[in-house]
């Protein structure tokens, strides 16, 4: 990366914009000098804020570079141009500042508002790169090739920098190498295998913890021979546990035993009690046969009566049914018969009703047809007064429209004429406002013209003083051919140039064409206002007539006012009389419409009416007809209407039902009780000839159980409560025994499980710990190196190797740098990037902390371009063509100081810029090309 051009605008110390043009540089080394305090880093910093929005060092923020010499309107950024790769690319960059707001606030004052941080990159075809700023960034460092961490040691060598990096320990190098160099992942390896190694640990652990769970959890039955043995052999151990396992074993088939001994125990307790309940239940059904032999025996005579008194109320229910069903019967067809009579009643009726329904509406509309004749006879001789009122309105309504025009005509003149006004207010503010600027044309020709006398004189005069200096006595003058000059004309301390003058002069011109410019405008005006004033006292001629007098004495619009309201109101009068008699000429007009219509239907409800007359009249007579007609056939029917008959015929037919069903009950409880009385006796036979077999059943039963009582042992008194209380207990022993042999054989089947996985997680941990103690450097009886640092180490031996090809001509083959060996490294702390001197005047080797400070200095130095080098070697062999070193050349004599000068030029060549920054005043005599920083009270400049 070689750079081009640099601008500071308010950045730093620089309080107005500077410019940095690196281009004008040639090759080699060049100097940046200045005051303490100045702003010589500043220069660094401002190339490093450019490129990745951080100064050098990250010793302060970007917002915090705002110049405090700028004021609240200038703008504070940063603009770098650098070549990379042949192509040039442009970055602008500004940090967060505040500005004064372009607008005042409510108050009146101008407040402070925010700008944000942006950054611009302009690529080599001109086009500005597409993206947000973390896009931006991210390209920067894909052109330059190295991130901020890199560049700062790449480009900016600071003496506190690279001095610390000198005189660091092994665990301090170690931190910086990591910024630098791509060591993460070897830390990474390291630390997973450390992670891995806990985890692992932990995993062996909780099994070593599962296993003594599992091994509490063990039980041992009371009678067991094994118990004692468990109790002392029963415990985990890391070495063998194939002991306790074995008797683990040997206890659950014990617990198999136990329980196959209790199962046959159990399985004669249950043959017994299932021969009592045998017995039992065979007793029992013969006692049950016997109460219900005895329950039928006194159930059949009472049974035998009521199959006797059901036959007595049969023949009852028969009798009353064969003397009413036929009379109802009969009753019920008659009625059935007369049924259609109903209908045609119904049909009579409604006729009726809907007749005498005819005959009131007719008459309603009658009575209502005389009242609206009755109402429009009223209204018609109503409008018929109303219209001899309104005859003249025709007449009226054109008088009152002329009116209207004539008021209208006058009030639009007068309206058109206030118009003007507004005319007549504009141009008199023009005219002031022309005189105005005329008058200030002038003075200011005036002064021009002042202006370009007295320059003139002087520079008469400083002609003549300049001829004078050239006159020498005895030869003649130019102007005058005198040979003597006794009076020179004084030199002038103002030197006026014809530039000056010519100026001047042209000033006076541009004043006095603004002069002709002004005037014309004013006469311009002049006449405007003249054809303007003429056009208003002609059109109020005919409305006033003193109206060029009202004009010059001010009052000619306040009467144009006045006449115009008057205008206005007498011409709302007007339209209000027009719009009053328009309204009665309508209403003459419309009235004149109603009274014909009113005639017609006057006449049309005088014939409605007659109608109607006729037809109530029809109506009547036929309302009469039928009204006796439906007496008539009313009086042959058995009842009014047809929905008592209907309900008369439903009653004989549920009382005839009523008369079946009785009769039927009466015949289905004979029957019933008939079939009762059989079964009854059926079911007595029967159960005399199994009582027999249940007798025989429940003897052998009984010799049965009683038998199986004595092979158990039992007395043949024994119960069977008895026997189950014996059966409970043994179930109770086999459930405690099964439990305890299920508990150990699932302990068992786990612990044979972890043991398993536990032999080969061991070998696994083994393996594992042993590779994380090597890579964490945990071994004993070695360096305590870890794989980072082992990496490192190839860095450091490089830029130690690079160093000392600096080194050994800057102290003049004196000493050399050398990474400590494996061997002459400690056992307590971090170790493996330690640094040693070699002298090659004693060969002895010593701690680097034992160096002069002219030696520090030239040995951090060859060590800081040492590690440059190999950093542009690992960031893919890029290229930097530019390098600042910043101070520490005062503690160099001036032997030690020509030769890191020389080395530096050599590091420079003909295609590299390194730049010293320093106030020693020496180097200032031995560097040509130098940019020197001035402190101001307006901040800081720079001089190239």
């Amino acid at each position: 990366m070689k750079p081009l051009k640099l601008i500071l605008s308010a950045f730093g110390s620089y309080g107005g914009t500077e410019c940095v043009d690196f281009e004008k540089m040639r090759q080699g080394l060049f100097l940046i000098t200045g005051d303490t305090g100045a702003g010589k880093t500043t220069i660094f910093d401002g190339i490093s804020y450019a490129l990745y929005g951080q100064t050098s060092g990250r010793r302060r923020d970007g917002d915090m570079m705002r110049s405090q010499y700028a004021s609240d309107t200038d703008e504070t950024y940063v603009e770098f141009t650098f070549c990379e790769m042949g192509k040039t690319y442009t970055i602008r960059r500004n940090p967060t500042w505040e500005r004064r707001s372009r607008r005042k606030n409510k108050a009146g004052e101008y407040a402070l508002t925010k700008e944000s941080a942006k950054v611009e990159l302009t690529m080599p075809d001109g086009k500005i790169f597409p993206g947000k700023m973390k896009e931006t960034d991210q390209k920067i460092v894909e052109i330059i090739g190295m991130d901020m961490n890199q560049f700062s040691q790449v480009s900016m060598i600071s003496q506190g920098d690279f001095m610390k990096l000198l005189l660091a320990s092994s665990k301090e190098r170690k931190e910086i190498f990591s910024r630098i160099f791509p060591t993460k992942i070897y830390w990474q390896i390291q630390n997973s295998l450390a992670e891995q190694e806990k985890e692992m640990y932990l995993e062996l652990e909780d099994v070593r913890k599962t296993c003594r769970h599992e091994l509490e959890n063990v039980q041992c039955l009371p009678e067991s021979d094994y118990r004692e043995a468990w109790k002392e052999k029963g415990t985990f151990s890391d070495v063998d546990n194939s002991e306790w396992m074995n008797l683990l074993k040997a206890m659950i088939e014990e617990s198999e035993t136990f329980e196959k001994a209790l199962k046959k125990s159990l399985a004669k307790i249950d043959q017994t009690l299932a021969a009592g309940k045998d017995f039992e239940a065979k007793e029992l059904r013969k006692e049950q046969f016997l109460a219900e032999m005895k329950r039928l025996n006194d159930e059949l005579p009472q049974i035998r009566q009521q199959m006797e008194e059901s036959g007595k109320i049969l023949e009852e229910r028969r009798s009353l049914y064969e003397s009413e069903w036929p009379k109802k019967q009969e009753q019920w067809l008659i009625l059935s018969q007369e049924m259609p009579e109903y209908d045609r009643l119904a049909e009579e009726d409604k006729k009726l009703k809907q007749l005498r329904e005819r005959l009131r509406e007719c008459g309603a509309a009658a009575a209502n047809t005389e009242k609206k004749e009755n109402e429009i006879r009223q209204l018609r001789e109503t409008l018929l007064k109303e219209q001899e009122q309104l005859q003249d309105s025709g007449v009226r309504l054109n008088q009152a429209e002329q009116r209207l025009k004539e008021c209208g005509e006058a009030m639009e003149v007068l309206k058109q004429l206030w118009n003007k006004k507004t005319l007549w207010e504009k141009y008199i503010s023009e005219e002031a406002a022309a005189k105005k600027k005329a008058e200030e044309s002038i003075l200011h020709y005036q002064k021009m013209s002042q202006r370009h006398d007295l320059i003139y004189e002087k520079f008469i005069a400083a002609q003549a003083g300049l001829m004078a200096q050239k006159l020498v006595e005895g030869e003649p003058c130019p102007v005058c051919g005198s040979l003597h000059h006794p009076a020179l004309h004084p030199e002038s301390g103002e030197i006026i140039d014809r530039q000056m003058v010519d100026r001047a002069k042209a000033e006076r011109e541009a004043a006095e064409k603004a002069v002709e410019k002004a005037r014309q405008n004013c006469q311009k005006l002049s006449e405007h206002g003249a054809e303007l004033k003429s056009g208003i006292l002609h059109e109020a001629g005919d409305l006033m007539a003193d109206s060029e007098q009202l004009f010059e004495t001010g009052g000619f619009w306040k009467k144009v006012f006045e006449l115009g309201r008057h205008s206005q109101q007498a011409w709302q009068q007007a339209k209000q009389q027009w719009q009053q008699i328009k309204s009665e000429n309508i209403r003459f007009e419309k009235n004149a419409e109603k009274l014909k219509e009113f005639e017609e239907k006057q006449e049309l409800l005088r014939d409605k009416h007659m109608h109607l007359a006729q037809q109530q009249a029809s109506l009547a007579a036929e309302e009469k007809s039928r009204t006796e007609g439906m007496i008539l056939l009313q009086s042959k029917m058995s009842f009014f209407s047809k929905k008592e008959a209907e309900q008369r015929m439903n009653n004989l037919k549920k009382e005839m039902d009523q008369l079946k069903n009785v009769l039927k009950m009466a015949e289905e409880a004979v029957e019933t009780r008939t079939a009762n009385f059989q079964r009854k006796q059926g079911r007595l036979g029967e159960r005399r000839q199994t009582m027999l077999q249940a007798e025989t059943e429940a003897a052998q039963a009984g010799k049965i159980y009683r038998a199986m009582l004595e092979a158990g042992g039992w007395p043949e008194e024994t119960d069977r409560d008895m026997l189950e209380k014996n059966r409970e207990k043994l179930l109770e022993q086999e459930k405690n025994i099964y439990a305890v042999r299920q508990t150990n054989q699932k302990a068992c089947n786990r612990l044979e499980k972890l043991l398993k996985d536990y032999g080969e997680e061991q070998e696994n941990f083994a393996r594992l710990r042993h590779l994380s103690r090597i890579a964490n450097g945990q071994m004993p009886g070695l360096p305590r190196i870890d794989f980072q640092t082992y990496m490192q180490r190839r860095y450091f031996r490089q830029m130690v190797d690079a160093a000392n090809r600096r080194l050994i001509g800057m102290s003049s083959h004196q000493f050399l740098l050398e990474c400590r060996s494996l061997d002459n490294l400690g056992r307590q702390g971090e170790a493996g990037l330690d640094l040693d001197v070699y002298s090659l005047v004693n060969d002895n080797i010593r701690d680097v902390k034992t160096l002069s400070g002219g030696e520090s200095f030239m040995a951090a130095l060859a060590l800081a371009l040492g590690m440059a080098d190999v950093i542009q070697q690992e960031a893919g062999k890029i290229h930097v063509d530019t390098l600042f070193i910043d101070e520490g050349f005062g503690s160099l004599d001036e032997n030690a100081r020509n030769q890191a000068i020389r080395i530096l030029s050599e590091l420079a060549g003909t295609d590299r810029l390194v730049g010293i920054i320093s106030h020693v005043s020496e180097l200032k005599e031995q560097i040509e090309q130098k940019i020197v920083v001035k402190k101001t009270d307006r901040g800081s400049r720079l001089l190239v």
